[in-house]
């Protein structure tokens, strides 16, 4: 498997643990200037972004630690950018979805 059919298969799990815990999937990969975001979701009446990460083994620090200062300041703009367009009164969050070492975990609120 190459790492774009990984990262699908991470995606596609990802937005099935989510209809699991009740959230509604209302995009995928969706492309932005300046960015891609790679679900967006509604959990009741709240958006959110949610950013997907795999790691195979810890060798390179966890997934959820992938998420640093920088991604986390293009994923805020983009969805400043998405709601500004489709919910400008909406509540939103953002949560991480991991996969380390084949487990998932979702991180609800992961940051502001």
């Amino acid at each position: 498997m190459n790492r774009a059919q990984r990262g699908r298969a991470g995606e596609d799990a990802a937005a099935a643990l989510l209809e699991a815990h009740g959230y509604r999937i209302v995009g995928r990969n969706v492309r932005l200037p300046g960015g891609e975001l790679d679900i967006i979701a509604r959990d009741g009446d709240t958006v959110v972004f949610v950013e997907v990460k795999a790691r195979a083994n810890a060798a390179y620090g966890s997934a959820v630690r992938a998420v640093d200062a920088r991604k986390r300041a293009t994923l805020r703009a983009l969805a400043s950018d998405w709601l500004q367009i489709a919910a400008p009164r909406a509540q939103a969050r953002f949560d991480v979805v991991t996969f380390d070492e084949g487990r998932a975990q979702l991180h609800r609120g992961a940051f502001r």
